[in-house]
Order: structure tokens, then sequence, then C-alpha cells
């Protein structure tokens, strides 16, 4: 008689187990492709995010148009550095949007004023990176972007003046005819302080404005301002004269001024 071999039952246990470990291998694959959709989801909401708050910022701070109302009799008063700061730039300079370094931030202005003034002017008039030109504000002149740059730089330690380009010092021959000028045109009233004009030997006066820099100074004998007439209230005058004049003026106030710290220099040695 042949042998008869019965096959062994399997038993619910081991039924059990052999289902859960064919179950495993596709669940884990299922779980592993769910997490990596949900990753790169993420990943894309992030992005997302931050595009939406760099352009809620660029909404913020673009023109709202170009003003077309403006009487050219009258002359433009320029803002300062700080009005500006205040008007525009802080926009993004008071918090850090977009990157740009904060207000009086020493660590993230340094790598910058290392670069220099002429890096820092151009970064600002044409726009770097995120910043926009002239902060995103077309209006503003040159002089009033330099005025701006300055201010924020030296709250973080830096040491500039809000000049356009290096000023080229006058001759002494320029300086001479100068001196002819401001005599005929500007002496009745630099002289003596009349109309509230500067006198040459004001050092407080002379003081801030001489650190709005040349360019400034030309533009406001020439055209006008502080009270004062354009040229002097002489219409024949050149502007290259008026620019001597103001030369000359920028060197004996500089003078004036150099004389004024000298005692306090003196005092604060003594201490």
């Amino acid at each position: 008689m042949a042998d008869h071999h019965e096959m062994t039952k399997t038993t619910p246990k081991e039924f059990a187990m052999a289902t859960l470990g064919g179950l495993f291998a596709p669940g884990l694959a299922i779980f592993l492709i769910v997490m990596l959709v949900v990753s790169i989801q993420s990943r894309l909401s992030g992005q997302e995010a931050e595009a939406a708050a760099d352009k809620a910022v660029r909404e913020r701070i673009k023109p709202f148009g170009v003003s077309v109302a403006i009487d050219p009799n009258v002359p433009r008063v320029e803002m300062t550095g700080e009005q500006v700061y205040n008007e525009v730039c802080t926009n993004c300079h008071g918090s850090g949007a977009l990157g740009s370094p904060k207000y009086k931030d020493a660590g993230a202005w340094g790598k910058r004023i290392a670069q220099g003034w002429p890096v820092l002017l151009d970064h600002a008039l044409n726009g770097f990176n995120k910043m926009p030109a002239r902060g995103g504000e077309p209006d503003l002149s040159d002089l009033e972007v330099a005025r701006a740059v300055a201010f924020m730089t030296n709250a973080a330690g830096g040491k500039f003046e809000p000049v356009l380009k290096k000023e080229v010092e006058p001759t002494p021959a320029e300086l001479a005819r100068g001196k002819v000028v401001y005599a005929e045109n500007c002496a009745s009233c630099h002289d003596t302080g009349t109309t509230g004009a500067q006198k040459l030997t004001d050092a407080k006066a002379w003081e801030p404005l001489l650190k709005q820099g040349k360019d400034y100074l030309y533009t406001a004998a020439i055209k006008g301002t502080f009270g004062g007439p354009a040229k002097g209230g002489n219409d024949k005058l050149s502007d290259a004269d008026t620019r001597l004049a103001v030369d000359y003026m920028v060197d004996q106030a500089r003078a004036s001024v150099a004389k004024a710290a000298k005692p306090a220099e003196k005092k604060a040695a003594a201490k």
C-alpha cells in the first residue's frame, strides 16, 4: 500500500502573519510615495508664500503714477536724507523686507559700507538684486537718493558725505575770481547776514550746508533757495561765475568751521 502524506494545516495566526508580510512591501512603498508628495507640496507652498510676500512688498513700494501737476516756475524743495528714508526707504529698510539691511543694523550694513560710496550710490540709483532703482520712487532726484544712502549708512557706522561725484577743488585763480564775484553779488547779504543769509564766519550755519555737497549748493545759488534770490539777484551772472562764487564761499566757510572746532578739540583732549 502506498504511503499517504497529509498536508499540514495552516493556522489562522500563520495565515494572518503571511497576509501582513505580503502587504508590508506595497504599504511601505505607498507610504514613501505619499511622504514624497507631501514634502514637494510643502516646499512649493513655502516658495509660493515667499513669492507672495515679495510681490506684496513690491506692490507696496511701487509708484502709483507720475505726477503731472508740477509748476515748473516753483523751485523744487528737495528732501533731506532722513525725510527720504521716512517717505520711501523705510518700507524695506525699516523691516528688512526683500533682504534689505535694516536701519542702524551695523552687522548687516558692514560689508556694504566696505564696498565704498560709489558702489552704494550706484546700487541705490540704478537698483541692485531685489532693490528697485531709487527705492521704487522715480521722482527722487539723484541728490535726494544720495542723502538717503548717507543717512542710512552713517547710522550704521559709515562716514559718507552725500555727494554725487568726487568734488574737484578750485585752483587759486578760480578762488580769486570767485572772491570778485562774491564781492560784487553776494557780500551785501552774506557778510552781514541780511535776509537770513549765512554769514561766512558762522560755522554753525554752514556746517550742515557743507555736508550737502557742492552740487547742492551750486543748484541753490543758481536757482535760488533759502529765501535768497537766484544768482544773488543778478540775472546776467553766468552759471560758471555763480559756481566760482560758491567755491569761494565754501572755502571760507570750511575755514570758519575748522576754526570753530579747534577749541572743542582742545577741551576734549584736556579731559
